[in-house]
């Protein structure tokens, strides 16, 4: 259900994360799609639910088919206890490659217990032993949230006293494993089971071993790019954990702004990706901005400074003097131009923040363009204007289907997931998905009630000033 539609890799597994008692949300499930959007008021958890994906995306190296520990950004206590004398990662994909290769079948089926011995026992561990992936998550969680304690995270509300975090991966309509971590006042629980029966692709299940990439683009990206260069590397890469001694008074960054900056200052696009990414970079120079995101670099070791030169000129103009658009979609032009790469998930908050409303529809544009090439896509949104854009991109998907012509930003509707977030009474927010609507698109309903609201207000108003006039003359 969820291929992207090209020829980039393998496909990825469905993917169903649930929350209870998470922050603001009282209770919520969502099935990641190449293109996930999450909408509604704030104050209801779209931020709470983006990080989560965030944290889950870099512990598990992405959503791999079998959950293997991935160690290489981080190096965890627990790993080094290895009470089931786990395996390296370099040593499993090993194993994997050498197994996978005797797969001569094509989409031959296999049960677990023929895996080797190493990749099985590293498979069952991380999901059920509460010192692998469940350790590795609060860490992660608490890092993101800069939290001294996962348990500040839970959602206290009548008898509700415990947060449970759930994570599911299937394909086919075949669970291959899943993951629950609940947390309470007594402590942190966690189980999980992998399949006993695998199928499909081998060349697919090598794939699994491979680590996805995943960037986070938080809200109010102008401020910080107008400010990234005064931050030292070192600090903004242990900020979620230095206590300041000196000056209790600083508080600390989170981990989800500590990992955007730090990946500013190491900016370097000479380690660009591949150019079908690149390209779209270029399209949204040439399309939003007008002009070109550029990076200088002092004579000496230092900073490099990000700057933007209009279409037309020579003149190169420092961030902090171009307007809030410019800073704001800067990022995503440098990310996809010198980081994203196929197979990977970039979160976006609120892409279309200070965007002119053509602006906003045009970003719709970009968005279709990246899943098309193969990135996964998860926005937070306020934007009208981008939800009906992205209605009409998913029914040109849907006419693609009947014609020829070349539409590099159709997507078709079972590549989008519109997910709305709603205050339920005191108890906290619930999820509920937005389905695509051929006449309607993806637009919640309380979208058309502020547009007919506003407009009787405009009308009510309009008939009392033409009575005045009415009665003056």
């Amino acid at each position: 259900m969820n291929e992207l539609g090209n020829s980039t890799g393998a496909p990825h597994p469905d993917v169903r994360i649930s929350a209870t008692n998470f922050g603001p949300i009282a209770s919520s499930t969502v099935d990641l799609r190449p293109l996930t959007v999450f909408v509604g008021p704030s104050n209801t958890g779209k931020t709470y639910f983006a990080t989560l994906i965030y944290a889950l995306h870099r512990v598990l190296g992405g959503f791999p088919r079998l959950p293997l520990p991935h160690i290489r950004r981080y190096q965890y206590p627990f790993f080094q206890k290895r009470p089931y004398e786990l395996v390296t990662d370099a040593e499993a994909q090993l194993d994997l490659h050498d197994f996978f290769k005797k797969l001569a079948t094509k989409g031959r089926t296999f049960m677990s217990s023929e895996l080797p011995k190493s990749v099985r026992d590293a498979a069952q561990a991380a999901v059920s032993d509460p010192d692998f992936l469940g350790a590795s998550l609060q860490t992660e969680l608490r890092r993101c949230f800069a939290l001294e304690s996962v348990s500040d995270l839970v959602r206290f509300s009548g008898h509700a006293n415990s947060m449970e975090i759930a994570l599911a991966v299937s394909e086919q309509d075949q669970d291959l494993w899943r993951f629950r971590m609940e947390s309470a006042e007594s402590g942190v629980t966690t189980d999980g089971q992998i399949a006993d029966r695998f199928h499909g692709e081998p060349s697919h299940w090598i794939d699994s071993v491979s680590e996805r990439e995943t960037y986070y683009l938080p809200a109010a990206r102008s401020g910080t790019m107008q400010s990234h260069r005064v931050i030292a590397s070192a600090l903004v890469a242990h900020s979620p954990y230095v206590r300041m001694e000196h000056f209790p008074e600083i508080p600390t960054l989170s981990g989800v702004m500590a990992d955007f900056i730090q990946r500013l200052i190491l900016y370097d696009e000479r380690r660009s990706t591949n150019q079908s990414v690149n390209a779209l970079a270029d399209v949204l120079e040439r399309e939003v901005l007008a002009g070109q995101i550029r990076t200088r670099r002092p004579p000496s070791e230092g900073y490099p400074e990000l700057v933007y030169r209009p279409w037309g000129t020579e003149e190169d103009i420092r961030l902090t003097r171009v307007s809030s658009m410019v800073s704001e979609l800067a990022p995503v032009v440098l990310f996809l131009r010198g980081a994203v790469g196929h197979g990977d998930t970039v979160i976006i908050e609120e892409p279309e923040a200070h965007l002119h409303p053509a602006a906003q529809t045009q970003m719709a544009e970009t968005l279709g363009r990246m899943i098309r090439t193969g990135i996964r896509v998860v926005i937070t949104t306020h934007s009208d204007w981008l939800l009906k854009e992205l209605g009409n991109l998913m029914r040109e998907g849907e006419l693609k289907e009947k014609t020829e012509e070349t539409l590099p930003c159709s997507l078709q509707p079972s590549e989008v997931g519109i997910w709305l977030f709603r205050k339920d009474g005191t108890s906290g927010s619930t999820v509920e998905e937005i389905p695509f609507d051929r006449s309607e698109g993806v637009e919640p309903n309380e979208y058309e009630d502020v547009a007919e609201e506003l407009y009787n207000r405009s009308a009510n108003l309009q008939n009392q000033l033409e009575e005045r006039e009415h009665v003056r003359f």
